[in-house]
């Protein structure tokens, strides 16, 4: 085989084949990543045996061919070789190293034969769904909601996020929940999106798809069935197309969160809101994490627990829009409020709420589809 193609292109490749492939193997072929090289591209194939992303781009194919290289290595090299140098990467049959030239500098690594690597890609007709839908919206939808995901992964299940089609209101939903607090989203459904199944899509699958998105430079294609999905990107150099297994399990009963009934509402201006939260909580001890948010006529008092502070004590008022008479107190998981206020796009939030009891909605204002839910503490929880 023998190849020459340019620096940037083939870096580019190999920092996403690093972020796919499985750093603690047993199984050394996953630490490699598959280079085959015919006609005038390559492709470039990584895998943990749940997740796979195969690469195309253009290339100058001098021989064609394939091989195996050490994924992490030859990211390094590349890392270090300066921008838009052309590459040559050559190996005969009888070698037992393949040579990787770049304008002086010349490396000799070992490589593993190409027949050893596992089979990944799926076959087109397994997925049961396709539909085309915008980068930005895909992208959108995914960050909006992937800050509530568990991080425990004995509940496996809530380690992704639920993306599923509704056929009432004809949107497509994602929702992530760690059963404290919940975020959710939806969009008008793109057309073809009507056959697809409810599914939850892993939390490394999520990041990496977040990635390809970012790079993206016209509509991505979706495929998915009961089992995979498999996301295709194009960006200026490449078509890369990013497989995996789905998460096997049974996503919680969330659809009563979204349509609680609530007796009160507030306004209050997001960034202020999320600055006061904050600043408070800079106190509140990693343990306990708890801020009492008092409400009176128009106003907000953000107060740091007592017990829950390490560092003194802190309180501060802000102006809102609550026009009731009585007063409420409400304590929540400092570092969950000031998630989801962070995740508020819009100028202004409302917070709809009822008692100590209910979990409090959260909705940017001016900006249907958009819900998060948080559940309030007691003084007991830590």
């Amino acid at each position: 085989m023998h190849i020459r193609v340019n620096r940037d292109v083939l870096l580019t490749a190999f920092s996403h084949s690093q972020s796919v492939i499985e750093k603690r193997t047993t199984l050394l072929i996953l630490g490699h990543t598959l280079i085959q090289a015919q006609g005038e591209s390559v492709v470039v194939v990584s895998t943990d045996m749940v997740l796979s992303l195969s690469e195309s781009f253009p290339c100058e194919v001098l021989e064609a061919g394939g091989l195996c290289v050490p994924t992490i290595l030859l990211y390094e090299i590349l890392r270090k070789i300066k921008p838009n140098v052309p590459i040559d990467i050559m190996c005969s049959e009888q070698s037992t190293q393949v040579v990787l030239s770049a304008g002086r500098s010349r490396f000799e690594i070992p490589f593993v034969s190409s027949d050893e690597f596992p089979r990944v890609l799926q076959e087109g007709n397994e997925y049961s769904c396709r539909f085309t839908m915008p980068a930005p919206l895909l992208k959108n939808m995914l960050e909006t909601v992937r800050f509530a995901m568990a991080t425990d992964e004995m509940r496996y299940s809530l380690v992704g996020i639920n993306l599923s089609y509704e056929s009432e209101a004809n949107v497509l939903r994602a929702v992530a929940t760690d059963r404290h607090r919940l975020a959710s989203i939806e969009m008008p459904a793109p057309a073809g999106s009507e056959s697809m199944p409810s599914i939850i899509i892993g939390k490394k699958v999520i990041g990496e798809m977040v990635k390809l998105l970012d790079e993206a430079r016209e509509p991505v294609s979706l495929a998915v069935s009961e089992t995979r999905i498999e996301l295709t990107v194009a960006s200026d150099n490449s078509v890369a197309v990013l497989g995996s297994r789905l998460i096997d399990g049974a996503f919680p009963a969330y659809q009563a969160i979204l349509n609680i009934q609530h007796e009160k509402k507030l306004v209050a201006g997001t960034k202020i809101f999320a600055e006061a939260v904050d600043r408070v909580g800079t106190v509140i001890n990693d343990k306990l994490r708890m801020i009492r948010l008092v409400l009176s006529r128009n106003l907000m008092k953000c107060v740091a627990v007592a017990g829950a502070s390490a560092n003194g004590a802190a309180d501060e008022d802000i102006d809102i829009d609550y026009d009731y008479e009585d007063t409420m107190e409400l304590n929540f998981d400092v570092r969950y409020l000031l998630d989801i206020a962070q995740h508020v796009s819009t100028d202004e939030l409302e917070i709809s709420l009822s008692s100590q009891d209910v979990a409090i909605a959260v909705r940017p204002v001016g900006l249907s589809g958009v819900f998060f839910a948080l559940m309030s503490m007691t003084p007991t929880e830590g």
